[in-house]
């Protein structure tokens, strides 16, 4: 069904809105130009931040985007908008977006990025044709509002492991544990993760925990061979990695004895 109006009686009676401020204008008010003015100031207002990066259409294949901020983790990330952003000509779908240093993004045809992989803020999808656009979907839904990571509101995620599990790029930040494994419990790290990619191991069983890094290795002082994995069976034994740029896992805090595999 429709979303329904108040009664008649009630919208004739209102005199603002109190979320918004917006004032109605009264029955028989005079000058009456004066006052829709007044109202178009208070709704522009109070619908400023909708047009925060908005892609709109300039004619012929080019588009333009609004000014708008986004946060990147704890940095705040300006884009100071752009025109005549020329569009390439009969394509289904182009995904526009800006990439986590604010660049604009307009010749990507297959889909939006993995947000596990390369951070993003979806802009628009856009068809064109014949030399035009056809068409402009607002794909910014879901950005208006985000927490930074860290900032007080999102913690790290913590999973505790009974059973052998292959862990993913898009849970880069995570805490893993062998909390309550009645035996020997292997994680295997994602292959070809992008660089930066980082997890965290702590021993809460007094089981093995093994990190398996597939043909990967994992660099620290108990050896740097690959398709290797490190262990520890020790309670409180701890161990954080991130993915490096040749493909291998630099060891960047341990706490225990963790072994290479033989």
């Amino acid at each position: 069904m429709a979303e329904s109006y108040p009664s008649d009686n009630e919208l004739l009676n209102m005199q603002s809105d109190s979320e918004t401020g917006v004032e109605y204008i009264p029955t028989g008010t005079a000058p009456y130009y004066l006052h829709f003015r007044k109202l178009l100031y208070r709704l522009l207002l109070a619908t400023q931040r909708a047009n925060d990066l908005r892609v709109y259409d300039e004619g012929g294949l080019d588009i333009g985007v609004k000014p708008g901020k986004f946060w990147l983790g704890n940095t705040l990330i300006n884009y100071a908008g752009s025109t005549g952003n020329a569009l390439a000509d009969d394509k289904a779908n182009i995904y526009i977006y800006l990439n986590s240093s604010g660049t604009l993004v307009t010749d990507e045809y297959s889909g939006f990025p993995d947000m596990a992989t390369t951070p993003h803020i979806r802009l628009a999808q856009i068809c064109t044709s014949g030399g035009d656009i056809d068409s402009i979907i607002d794909c910014r839904t879901g950005h208006n509002f985000i927490m930074p990571y860290g900032a007080g509101g999102i913690k790290k995620s913590i999973e505790a492991h009974t059973d052998d599990d292959t862990l993913t790029a898009s849970e880069s930040g995570s805490v893993h544990t062998n909390l309550g494994a009645t035996a020997t419990v292997t994680l295997t790290l994602p292959a070809s993760a992008p660089a930066g990619t980082m997890f965290s191991f702590a021993v809460q069983a007094a089981q093995q925990l093994r990190i398996d890094p597939g043909t990967a290795a994992i660099r620290d002082d108990s050896g740097q061979t690959a398709d290797k994995y490190k262990s520890a069976n020790t309670i409180g034994a701890s161990l954080t990695i991130i993915a490096d740029s040749a493909g291998n896992w630099a060891t960047i805090a341990k706490n225990g004895t963790w072994s290479e595999e033989a």
